[in-house]
């Protein structure tokens, strides 16, 4: 499994929108969302596994990111900094509402939708294999697999120790392959 995608325009190009988008610039700031939002909603919907879900925690996540803008030093890659946000974004509403998937039998339907613009069939079964793994497993694969975090860092992020994250993702890796055999 590979990182996130990145930005197809040049880092020099997303950071001359981010200072545009500092200075106040509404236009700028959407030419990011635009740039962004595709991978910003496949992160929401991987982790909450909930379509009507990762919307929501998208346009949360674009709404933080601008008020947290004049903070944002450039430090890491923009692309960086707005998925840590949309991570914490759906690991708040987790901690608060114990959020899994939703008991609906029509989001495999709603989720090959979201992805079949963007992804091939196999990728889509993988997203799907993913989406249907129990919450914590769900979540230590994306961040670890798919965002690229060590489990340390996962381990602070779900307050578990960096051990049960190791132990997590050995067993939402046999759980997908297991979907996908």
């Amino acid at each position: 499994m590979s990182a996130i995608g990145s930005s197809q325009i040049q880092p020099e190009a997303v950071l001359e929108l981010v200072h545009r988008a500092q200075d106040g610039s509404m236009s700028a700031f959407e030419s990011l969302y635009r740039q962004h939002s595709n991978q910003v909603f496949l992160l929401c919907l991987r982790m909450s596994g909930c379509k009507s879900h990762a919307e929501d925690f998208m346009q949360e996540t674009f709404i933080k990111a601008w008020q947290a803008l004049p903070k944002f030093k450039g430090d890491s890659k923009f692309s960086t900094w707005i998925y840590r946000i949309a991570t914490n974004t759906v690991l708040a509403d987790k901690r608060k509402n114990t959020l899994d998937l939703v008991q609906d039998h029509d989001w495999e339907r709603e989720f090959e939708q979201s992805l079949s613009d963007t992804h091939s069939r196999q990728q889509i079964d993988l997203e799907k294999a993913i989406a249907g793994l129990p919450a914590q497993a769900r979540h230590v694969i994306v961040l670890h697999d798919l965002m690229g975090l060590t489990h340390q860092e996962i381990a602070q992020q779900l307050g578990i120790a960096a051990g049960t994250s190791k132990a997590h993702l050995n067993r939402a890796r046999t759980m997908v392959k297991e979907r996908l055999e």
